[in-house]
């Protein structure tokens, strides 16, 4: 899920600064298929995501020193893998797709960022207006995107910011070029409130957040090397 809102998260490489924790929820859809998420963040730098999900499967995603994990819960078995060592196997089991990776190779440019004069509120935050124009493996796109400077959409933003760069880091085929996009965001510490139908701000609560949210459960157990041992297969 989240294909083309990985993308447009990927760009905003932004620069440190202070960071509250708080809960985020968002929805969209993805080919035509709605999802929703919640976003937990204790700092800028640890983080979890916890698709809605219907299955037998639980997963989520924990993000902290700068190395991500996938844990799964299934029929009482708890396993944890390291995200830099899984994108061989997660691309099999489609786990790159929930992460929003859907191809080995992505080529992604943003031609222009206009603004449209027109604000809308998202969630109750009022934010700007934009028409975004963007190509991915040569095939032109247009969205509206929706931006504020509220300090609480900056915050959730910052926080998907690092997720994204630890994510692009297992994903070294990706070539991203933000453009005005990059620059007005990270320029004017904006949040992103909507990008098309593709992804939109549902509740967002700047709260304490308990750090066990953020461990890895005790029972579970981990596959070292597991890179290795994909790349012989």
């Amino acid at each position: 899920m989240l294909k083309q809102v990985f993308f447009f998260l990927l760009m905003l490489l932004l620069t440190n600064s202070v960071h509250a924790s708080g809960i985020a929820r968002f929805s969209g859809l993805d080919n035509g298929s709605p999802y929703t998420l919640s976003l937990e963040y204790l700092n800028r730098a640890t983080s979890r995501i916890d698709m809605d999900d219907s299955s037998d499967v639980e997963s989520y995603l924990l993000f902290k020193n700068r190395q991500g994990q996938v844990v799964t819960r299934y029929q009482g078995n708890t396993l944890v893998m390291d995200l830099a060592n899984m994108s061989q196997m997660a691309q099999s089991l489609g786990i790159m797709n929930v992460l929003g990776i859907d191809s080995e190779t992505m080529m992604i440019n943003v031609v222009s960022m206009k603004a449209t004069g027109k604000k809308e509120k998202v969630s109750g935050i009022e934010g700007e207006v934009y028409k975004l124009t963007w190509i991915r493996d040569n095939i032109q796109y247009q969205d509206e995107l929706v931006v504020t400077s509220d300090s609480k959409a900056w915050e959730y933003t910052e926080a998907w910011i690092d997720v994204i760069k630890i994510i692009s880091r297992s994903s070294p085929s990706i070539n991203i070029n933000g453009g005005e996009l990059l620059t007005r965001v990270s320029n004017d510490k904006l949040g992103i409130l909507r990008i098309g139908n593709r992804f939109r701000l549902v509740s967002v609560h700047n709260k304490t957040v308990s750090p066990e949210r953020f461990i890895a459960p005790d029972t579970s157990f981990e596959i070292p090397g597991l890179g290795d041992l994909l790349g012989n297969l």
